[in-house]
């Protein structure tokens, strides 16, 4: 009994210190456990990522390379090899993906349906609408989808799957720590940080990532950066460990002119153009397409990947992640032809193998995308204006950042990573530029649909925006001019029913021969001796009236006013200035102050 009472008060003690009370949270426990939170979600994300980076390599190579022969040119590959394996083309390619999607799709919609599609939608809207909840099963299952999936040869990336994942382990220890929804919603974009940074070998742009990308205007949830910080840097060091330090790509010696500038503003303008039609291909297919086909849903990751075959027997290339391609445009080894080609090619496999229901990420594909209509523009400009475009393997690189910026509004994260992935920061330059402007001109339009404008919208921190709102705003602006029926204290009771009956509204300030409020009725109070018979022939206004009145005054804020109608559990309050307390002026309700704090916020969003 006593080892039982030992281990029950061990078990309050750390449940105390990871979940403390409000008065506890700015207390010196809360600089001690988001760090060991943050590093437990970073182990935890570092070994997903290391699982999944493992069985997708295995899948990749039994499902697709064996099978068909397919590979992807590697660093330093010669001109005549890459030639060949871009012309690789066999009716496995029709096959393979199809199987692929269809063990997907039965996966995904008879175990999970969370699981489908881009991981990352997921993890924004398990953020702002269901306090960080994810489902335990839907980490293994988003784990073995997109594993099936891109390793058949379907065109999806890896960030979607890691962050549903490490989202989801973050998760899970938030709730098995008993931790509040703030709480568990941190974790969940810590561990969404610690498996990006771990499997793209990014850790600061994925610690930007996961609270940018929450939002489409410029914010981020700023109190999660510290804990996807730490998260971040714990799961690359974890997974460096399997993988080695290295980094995705090796652009080799790239540098620009202050002349070029001019050129990579005309390519932000393209990133935006292209991006644009990606993002309306990519959910005009799901929504015009796929969802009203007529067959069930756990087939139409199968059709996808149908469809992606056929367009793989066009571009190889555009099958799986296409890292191996990217590298090849950066080594300047692609006609710009065939690049712009692999551009809008990747377009259309990406809408087949997800908007169908697979499973997989999207800022694989956009990455290829933008690298490949940078090298397409690089390369063509060189030729066209070569003392305008000096450095045309230069515009892969930023096509990678530029792009991805723009499509999935995440500006800050975007740049950061591109140059982590590929080791430098030579260009940043022409990188913020053209990121800028692919952000600026595709507007609200975003690839991740869960995204909300801005904090404020967000249902994760709607009380507290809107207690803010209302503690900054005044009685005096949200008062409406209507005409206020007072009641002389002198009225008889008879008299008194007859008013109340025939009016709107529901209470009543009573006056005095001067005009001033001594009191104040409502119908309740009135209901109390309305079926008193002897009564109503002696009771007079006076006699029924609460002389006690609570209160609005003209110059404090709504939220005292709401403060005060919740005390005393009334709508309504009479709204006086403190140096005349018994002048009426005016009466305000609660529907007064929600319908001011609705239009406020319509403006806002």
């Amino acid at each position: 009994m006593n080892c039982l009472r030992w281990l029950s008060s061990v078990k309050k003690g750390v449940s105390a210190f990871f979940a403390p009370g409000e008065d506890e949270r700015y207390g010196w426990s809360s600089h001690v456990r988001w760090p060991l939170l943050s590093i437990v979600v970073g182990i935890l994300a570092g070994l997903g990522a290391i699982f999944f980076e493992v069985l997708l390599k295995n899948t990749l190579h039994f499902f697709l390379n064996l099978p068909t022969g397919y590979l992807e040119p590697m660093k330093g590959s010669e001109p005549l090899l890459i030639a060949t394996l871009a012309q690789t083309r066999t009716w496995l390619y029709l096959l393979l993906p199809t199987l692929g999607g269809l063990a997907a799709g039965l996966l995904v919609f008879l175990l999970a349906p969370e699981a489908e599609g881009h991981g990352t939608d997921a993890m924004i809207e398990a953020f702002h609408h269901s306090g960080g909840l994810i489902r335990k099963r839907v980490p293994p299952i988003k784990v073995l989808a997109s594993a099936i999936t891109i390793g058949s040869g379907g065109s999806a990336g890896k960030e979607g799957p890691i962050a549903q994942i490490g989202a989801g382990l973050g998760s899970i220890l938030a709730s098995m720590m008993r931790l509040r929804a703030r709480d568990r919603r941190i974790l969940v974009l810590a561990g969404a940080a610690g498996g990006i940074g771990a499997i793209f070998h990014a850790p600061l742009g994925a610690a930007l990532f996961a609270p940018e990308v929450l939002y489409r205007e410029t914010e981020f949830e700023f109190e999660a950066i510290m804990p996807c910080i730490v998260a971040s840097i714990v799961a690359s060091s974890v997974f460096d460990q399997y993988s080695g330090r290295a980094t995705l790509f090796f652009p080799g010696a790239v540098n620009f002119e202050p002349k070029e500038l001019l050129a990579y503003i005309l390519f932000g303008g393209i990133c935006a153009l292209v991006g644009y039609v990606y993002i309306k291909v990519f959910y005009g297919a799901r929504d015009r397409f796929f969802h009203p086909l007529k067959i069930p849903r756990i087939f139409k990751p199968a059709l996808g990947g149908l469809m992606l075959g056929l367009i793989a027997l066009l571009g190889p290339p555009v099958l799986d992640g296409g890292y191996g391609w990217i590298q090849v445009a950066m080594e300047g080894k692609i006609l710009w032809q065939f690049m712009l080609l692999l551009a809008f090619l990747k377009i259309f496999a990406t809408t087949c193998t997800i908007s169908s229901g697979g499973s997989g990420g999207v800022f694989g594909p956009s990455v290829f995308i933008g690298a490949m209509l940078g090298g397409a523009f690089g390369f063509l400009g060189h030729s066209l204006a070569p003392s305008w475009v000096i450095n045309p393997k230069s515009f892969v690189l930023v096509g990678i950042g530029g792009f991805f910026a723009g499509v999935a509004k995440v500006p800050v994260a975007s740049i950061i990573m591109a140059c982590e992935m590929c080791a430098s920061y030579t260009l940043l330059v022409p990188l913020m530029l053209v990121s800028a402007i692919s952000y600026l001109l595709l507007g609200k339009t975003s690839l991740y649909e869960k995204q909300l404008v801005t904090r404020l919208a967000s249902p994760a921190h709607l009380g507290t925006f809107a207690r803010g709102l209302l503690e900054r705003a005044l009685v005096q602006e949200a008062i409406l001019p209507r005409e206020v029926i007072t009641i002389p204290e002198a009225m008889p009771f008879g008299d008194l029913i007859k008013v109340v009956t025939n009016s709107p509204e529901s209470y009543f300030p009573v006056v005095n021969a001067q005009g001033k409020m001594t009191g104040i009725l409502s119908i309740n109070d009135i209901r109390e001796v309305l079926f008193e018979e002897n009564l109503a022939q002696l009771i007079i206004a006076k006699d029924v009236a609460t002389h006690t009145v609570v209160r609005a005054f003209w110059d404090e804020s709504l939220q005292d006013a709401l403060d005060k109608m919740a005390l005393i559990n009334v709508n309504e309050l009479p709204v006086v200035r403190e140096e005349d307390p018994d002048e009426i002026i005016g009466m305000i309700a609660k529907r007064d102050i929600i319908s001011y704090y609705h239009e406020r916020s319509r403006k806002w969003w």
